[in-house]
């Protein structure tokens, strides 16, 4: 309870709490119970919004046990910055925070500790430190232990690692928060297929706030994906980067996207301090994953195809 009394953040009585879900009701219990075990600051109660995409599972059952408010969206509509802006435009907290539905709070004292940097005035958004499961394979848990060290940074504009194209974690959507003023001035790009923390976060700081990137704010966090869905994402962040760079489709640079990947992969695996099976795993996986990439990028990009693609490939 110290941690919670600590806090002065001059907050309304309600702190908002944005979820976006498509078929997840497992993950999105295990979250939603994360939530509910908090320990809150004195006078503060917790909002919570779930984006709904289209679930044909209990993701929608779960939701309502938890006390949550359903913000339904189509699935033919959904872009990941158009599902926050829609979550947040329902918020009434000053203080919104960002969670997947296979995020969950290590901790009671996760949420004090996402609220702890918003007494200073000036930062706009905070993100929390994220930790693989026990399942995750091997790019997540190198990529995690890369992105979320063990000690808390702060950035501003003139930060090393702040790019123009939004390129690089600066604040991760997984587990974060953000004043909702500074939403109203600066909403999330809707166009961008992923990634949409870069572009929000570097006009942020452009503008003179600062973002925090808290380390005792703990989450787990991490993607195991089957080759396809795992492709599909890789296939949406590379849109992303050719739409930044004015380049376009053609072989070789798909040919350059596979090598990438690959050269990655095998860096990864390298990694004396992982696991010997999750190393092995890593490598038997990467031809069927190759494969997977060949096929996304190959499709015709006709919107019609690419939500039918999107569908079989994301499940």
């Amino acid at each position: 309870m110290d941690k919670a009394q600590n806090i002065s953040l001059g907050l309304k009585k309600t702190v908002s709490a944005v979820i976006r879900v498509r078929n997840a009701a497992g993950n999105l219990q295990r979250c939603l119970a994360g939530l509910e075990c908090q320990v809150l600051p004195p006078s503060v109660g917790l909002e919570i919004i779930v984006v709904d995409n289209g679930s044909t599972d209990e993701s929608v059952d779960v939701a309502r046990r938890y006390g949550a408010t359903i913000v339904p969206i189509k699935a033919e509509e959904f872009t990941w910055g158009g599902a926050l802006n829609t979550g947040v435009a329902k918020a009434t907290g000053q203080i919104v925070l960002l969670l997947s539905s296979d995020a969950y709070a290590a901790d009671s004292n996760w949420l004090c500790e996402m609220l702890k940097p918003f007494n200073n005035p000036n930062v706009a958004a905070v993100y929390g430190r994220q930790i693989p499961y026990r399942d995750a394979p091997v790019d997540e848990r190198v990529r995690l232990k890369r992105y979320f060290p063990a000690a808390s940074v702060e950035f501003n504009k003139n930060s090393d690692n702040i790019h123009p194209s939004g390129r690089g974690m600066v604040v991760s959507n997984a587990c974060a928060a953000i004043r909702r003023d500074i939403w109203q001035e600066i909403p999330y790009d809707e166009n961008i297929t992923a990634g949409e923390e870069g572009l929000w976060s570097y006009e942020v700081l452009q503008r003179g706030y600062s973002t925090v990137y808290q380390a005792s704010a703990l989450v787990y966090h991490s993607h195991k994906d089957g080759p396809l869905k795992q492709a599909w994402r890789h296939w949406e962040l590379r849109t992303r980067e050719q739409l930044l760079d004015d380049s376009g489709k053609s072989k070789t640079a798909t040919l350059r996207w596979m090598a990438s990947f690959a050269k990655r992969r095998l860096r990864n695996c390298l990694h004396h301090d992982l696991p010997l099976s999750v190393r092995i795993k890593g490598l038997s996986i990467l031809p069927a994953e190759l494969i997977a990439l060949a096929i996304v990028d190959f499709f015709p990009e006709e919107q019609a195809m690419r939500l039918k693609l999107k569908r079989l490939f994301w499940g």
